[in-house]
């Protein structure tokens, strides 16, 4: 001990002592200071890691091609698709929480850049149809669309009225794909782009399937866009309110005719629309989605506006809007039942006499047109 007190002026025990309190000093700054900010930085991490997921949700129900069922690319498509960030996006696997928000993207004025998968370009090869029913649907609907098949939409319901039948699809993934394909090679009535399948795109779609009868079929004297899930009468559609029209003398729209409809603000509405995408405090009058027709003159001029209106991810809004900005306006149908927007109960005279009747099942679209063949005549006209 002589020898350390040569260099200490004051006794070890003190000297611990000092050494133990400047040791606690720097735990307590250490736990105040390092500890938060590791604790932040974890935080911050997390919340990049959220937001990416949710951005990366939002960006899956984007109006984007997606990869998986196109052609081989060339080197050089390959090397521009490099520094193609969205697309990588929505090409990955996405976990986490889904975001409550609606997709929406001034760049989603876009509607042309998708091509099709699945065409049938021959369709009106050889004759001119009278009507062409385009109809959205999804790659799990398969037994409402044989049911649509066997009943409304099919093509000789008429004898000596052309009518083509085209089912509307995006992709999903590649094994529904597959069971599609083969679908198609069977019926030859499916129409498909690389655009994801979701309520988000069904403006696309839609605008595929008039791109389609521009692009194939122009010279149709009228079309109906529908969903697999309606029951239509296309016999009282073509015999009593499309057959009196033809040829149509001018441009001609109609549906159930919504007036003075209003965007849904609130953010957890299934059709939520910010005012940053919509202003209006009113939408146009509109023809509701479920079923609508029109005449075939109308075709491109949707699809010219199309290029000029803000992309809305409510397709039958967005129709109207195109519409209007043609300078063309909607009109009721001749009487208020015949279109329907919910589901009627069944009669045989009651669905002889109406076009369409929403929230159908496959069996019902069976039983349903059945009944009507075989009852139809006992109906007071």
């Amino acid at each position: 001990m002589t020898h350390y007190r040569r260099f200490f002026t004051v006794p070890w025990k003190r000297s611990k002592m000092c050494i133990f309190l400047i040791g606690s000093i720097c735990f307590v700054g250490i736990y105040f200071i390092f500890i938060p900010v590791t604790f932040n930085y974890f935080a911050l991490i997390a919340k990049i890691k959220v937001k990416e997921n949710i951005a990366l949700n939002v960006m899956e129900r984007f109006a984007f091609p997606i990869k998986g069922y196109d052609k081989p690319q060339t080197a050089k498509e390959n090397r521009s698709n490099i520094f193609r960030f969205k697309p990588f996006l929505l090409n990955r696997k996405v976990e986490g929480p889904t975001a409550n928000v609606a997709p929406f993207a001034s760049e989603l004025n876009d509607t042309q850049p998708f091509r099709f998968l699945i065409n049938e370009r021959d369709l009106c090869k050889d004759s001119t149809p009278f009507l062409v029913l385009l109809i959205a649907t999804k790659a799990d609907e398969k037994p409402l669309r044989e049911a649509i098949r066997k009943t409304w939409g099919n093509e000789s319901v008429i004898p000596g009225t052309k009518v083509i039948r085209l089912f509307m699809l995006g992709v999903n993934d590649k094994e529904r794909n597959e069971a599609i394909l083969k679908e198609s090679n069977q019926y030859h009535d499916i129409i498909q782009q690389n655009f994801l399948d979701t309520y988000k795109n069904l403006t696309l779609k839609t605008i595929m399937g008039l791109k389609w009868v521009a692009t194939y079929c122009a010279g149709a004297n009228f079309v109906m866009k529908t969903d697999t899930d309606v029951f239509v009468n296309t016999e009282y559609l073509i015999q009593s309110l499309l057959r009196p029209l033809t040829p149509p003398s001018s441009y001609y729209f109609t549906g159930f005719l919504m007036r003075n409809a209003k965007p849904h603000r609130h953010i957890e509405s299934k059709w939520y629309v910010p005012k940053e995408v919509y202003s209006s405090e009113r939408y146009p009058d509109f023809c509701s989605g479920t079923g609508y027709v029109f005449s075939g003159n109308l075709v491109a001029k949707i699809i010219n506006a199309s290029l000029k209106v803000k992309f809305l991810y409510l397709e039958d809004v967005y129709v109207a809007l195109c519409l209007e900005q043609e300078g063309i306006n909607m009109v009721p149908p001749p009487n208020n039942y015949l279109f329907n927007i919910h589901k009627v109960p069944f009669s045989p005279c009651t669905y002889n006499s109406l076009i369409t009747s929403h929230g159908i099942q496959s069996h019902e679209q069976i039983i349903y047109w059945e009944e009507l063949q075989k009852n139809k005549h006992m109906c007071a006209k």
